[in-house]
């Protein structure tokens, strides 16, 4: 095999151990290990946001043509990001009864928003529709401890979300202001997993400053979207 196309199935590889992660973090999840199992489950979120900047870098698909890496990252995407969410939501009795009926929802929703031909405009740098964060929103029910009804009542609110053609930033992609963007995810998601180890007044900082940027990524996104289709009349 040719050094090339090996650089290529190593890159892959690391798309694909993704599910590896989501395996261990699904054994840790049923042993009640549910800190352990979110911080494992943060893994295959970094390495969604590496390995296609790998892949662009190393020209892949020159690489390796055999092998459609969007299909493997799109797989990759609904275990981790719908999936391994929903059953942390079951095992973590976060949502009321019938509890299999909200848990569901995603479920289907992001089905059918990953099959949607135009979900992302990649030229453009957005998603459609909600964009499937499943994974941060239940990471926030855990960390902020919300009451049952508030979670399926927020959960039921995006479902309907992915299916309403709202632009929301592919922050990889995104062209403007693409350093802070990324630099700004990058800091919430370390918030985030220092606030699943830490307790009292220094996690709860921690947390609304973790909250800064998925307010400014949604209320831009809007503004985005709004400007977008007011151009376009």
């Amino acid at each position: 095999m040719r050094r090339e196309a090996v650089i290529g199935y190593l890159i892959h590889l690391y798309t694909a151990s993704s599910m590896i992660w989501n395996l261990a973090a699904a054994y840790l999840l049923f042993q009640g290990q549910l800190n352990l199992a979110l911080l494992l489950m943060l893994i295959p979120v970094a390495i969604d946001a590496t390995d296609g900047m790998l892949a662009r870098r190393f020209k892949v698909r020159e690489r390796v043509p055999t092998i459609d890496g969007r299909r493997m990252d799109d797989v990759v995407d609904y275990v981790t990001f719908v999936l391994m969410p929903v059953l942390f939501m079951l095992q973590a009795n976060m949502l009321v009864q019938p509890e299999l009926l909200f848990a569901s929802l995603p479920l289907l929703a992001s089905a059918f928003g990953f099959s949607q031909v135009d979900a992302k405009l990649d030229d453009e740098g957005f998603f459609v529709g909600f964009p499937s964060y499943w994974n941060v929103i239940v990471l926030y029910f855990y960390l902020f401890g919300s009451p049952a009804w508030v979670n399926t009542l927020i959960i039921v609110l995006l479902t309907v979300m992915v299916f309403v053609p709202t632009r929301y930033i592919y922050p990889t992609k995104f062209p403007r202001f693409r350093f802070w963007n990324l630099s700004a995810c990058w800091l919430s998601g370390l918030a985030l997993i220092a606030a699943l180890f830490l307790e009292g007044p220094a996690r709860d900082v921690l947390l609304y400053l973790s909250l800064i940027y998925p307010i400014y990524y949604t209320v831009y996104s809007f503004m985005l979207d709004w400007k977008a289709r007011h151009s376009a009349r």
